[in-house]
């Protein structure tokens, strides 16, 4: 056992190649001589009937019957017949089997040996294997008629099994002679099999290979970044855990997949092709923004392939913004805080310059505002996250100058399907509204952005709407694209990431755009429990 261990590759793959051979050629050899003996076997018996049936309707044949001495007729012609054919003895007998013809002039006159003349005696041929006075034969039997078809006689050919089996060996011999050759060739090529793939695997053995396999693979899983590794014609042949975890595909086998089929929108094929690495690229993989660094994998100087490492930045994305809302927050409160003191300032001067009426009208006033804003959210919008992103995009639009409005007609229930895709789709529309109303060289007055949002029937409707400048035709065609944007480097992705999730849940994102302002229309289809 222990030296079988020590067995290198390619001696395995020597006797591995070298025992298929052997099979092979058992195999083939002996189905093809089974299939030739027994076909050889049926010719002869074909033929010795053949001869059978000839000699037999030979007119001077059955005329001999009729004389004393039918042997003087017969046996000149059967040997004549016999030695044109090889046939190792043509037999003709009587009705009693008594000979009169026989290779072996000294069986003449004798009776037939052998228990297979039942079926000619009958007038039928017949085609056996039997023992004879000179061995082991095939015999083709036929019978004789006179002119009133009457039965005379007995025809019997013979081929003796030693010489069919002599020309059988001859043939299996030729055959042996091609198989040791198709052998030597087999092994040559094993050998030169075994030498090539020992080189491509650098000369390594299947443990070793197994050592660096999993060496490498825990490695890769313990990276909290997404790898995904292409070799030329683009195919993975490396993924981690976490490119999986990204990628949604956790229980998916993608090694030897195209990166295509698992990442429509990679730019991995343009590495590939001018191997020019790419650095910090932002992308969207499956439903997760990520971080992508791509960088070609070359060998002897020619790209073999190419490996992109990627981090999910959605979390960091969302803390950012989360954090950038605390501070707005933060400012919308002092804000609010400066403006209630202010307005306590007016109701203390008020009273204190004995003006109760008009302090009680201001105090009313403020009461009505508040608690129509509190009503109204209650009865329409009763989504506690939903509430919370108008409220604080209502704060900061009161900042920019710019009135936000909720219609009036909307309703989402307290618990708002899709509740991540809506906030994350009035953030992205509700604040690009306000740098599209910020940057717009003609301002309308007063500069709007308006709210729509309404669970009706089957489908949850969203609508933003600005009076802002418009999109500009071209980015229109391609808004939705990753990286579509006016704005700079590294942007353009939160579009494209809602147009993302809006699609996985077979929804409809589109964009109406003029002179007069935009509109974003999504609309997600709500699957209720029946």
């Amino acid at each position: 056992m222990s030296r079988f261990r020590k067995m290198t590759l390619r001696s395995k793959i020597n006797m591995l190649v070298t025992l298929n051979i052997l099979f092979v050629l058992v195999l083939v050899i002996s189905a093809m001589f089974y299939i030739v003996a027994d076909n050889q076997f049926k010719e002869t018996g074909k033929q010795a009937l053949g001869v059978a049936k000839t000699i037999a309707g030979l007119t001077q044949i059955v005329e001999a019957f009729e004389q004393s001495n039918p042997s003087l007729t017969i046996q000149p012609v059967t040997e004549q017949i016999r030695n044109n054919v090889g046939a190792d003895a043509i037999v003709v007998s009587n009705m009693n089997l008594i000979r009169y013809s026989h290779s072996n002039p000294a069986e003449i006159g004798k009776h037939m040996v052998g228990d297979d003349n039942d079926a000619v005696l009958s007038g039928n041929e017949s085609i056996s294997q039997a023992k004879g006075s000179l061995g082991y034969s095939v015999r083709g039997k036929a019978p004789v008629f006179d002119g009133n078809h009457k039965q005379i006689g007995v025809v019997s050919v013979v081929f003796l099994l030693d010489n069919v089996w002599s020309q059988l060996f001859i043939l299996l011999q030729k055959v042996l002679v091609i198989g040791m050759a198709a052998l030597f060739f087999g092994l040559l090529g094993a050998y030169l099999l075994s030498g090539h793939i020992k080189k491509q695997i650098f000369n390594m053995e299947p443990h070793e290979i197994a050592f660096v396999t999993q060496e490498q693979s825990a490695i890769l899983d313990a990276i909290s970044e997404g790898i995904i590794a292409v070799n030329k014609e683009g195919n993975i042949v490396t993924c981690n855990r976490e490119a999986k975890k990204i990628l949604g595909m956790e229980e998916t086998e993608l090694i030897g997949k195209s990166i295509y089929d698992v990442i429509p929108t990679t730019r991995l094929p343009e590495v590939l092709d001018n191997g020019i690495s790419q650095r910090d690229q932002p992308t969207i993989i499956g439903n997760t923004l990520v971080i992508a660094n791509r960088v070609p994998v070359t060998l002897l100087g020619q790209v073999i392939g190419a490996v992109s490492t990627f981090r999910d930045k959605m979390q960091l994305n969302q803390i950012d913004e989360r954090l950038a809302d605390i501070g707005r927050y933060a400012d919308t409160l002092r804000s609010q805080r400066h403006e209630f003191m202010n307005k306590l300032h007016l109701i203390s001067g008020l009273i204190q310059i004995s003006q109760y009426d008009q302090a009680k009208a201001v105090i009313q006033q403020i009461n009505v505002e508040h608690q129509d804003a509190l009503h109204f959210y209650l009865a329409k919008i009763r989504d506690s996250a939903v509430v919370g992103i108008l409220i604080g995009k209502t704060h900061r639009a009161g900042e920019l100058g710019i009135q936000l409005t909720v219609s009036p007609e909307s309703y989402i229930p307290l618990q708002c399907s899709y509740r991540e895709i809506v906030v994350t789709l009035l953030g992205n529309t509700i604040e690009n509204a306000f740098e599209a109303i910020q940057t717009s060289d003609v301002k309308q007055q007063p500069p709007t952005v308006a709210v729509f949002l309404k669970e009706e029937d089957d489908d949850l409707l969203i609508h933003v709407k600005d009076n802002g400048p418009g999109i500009d035709p071209a980015v229109k065609e391609i808004l939705f694209n990753d990286g579509t944007t006016t704005k700079g480097d590294n942007r353009g992705f939160g579009l494209a990431y809602v147009f993302r999730l809006i699609s996985n849940q077979g929804g409809l994102l589109t964009c109406d755009s003029s002179s007069e302002g935009t509109t974003i229309r999504a609309s997600l289809p709500i699957r209720r429990n029946i």
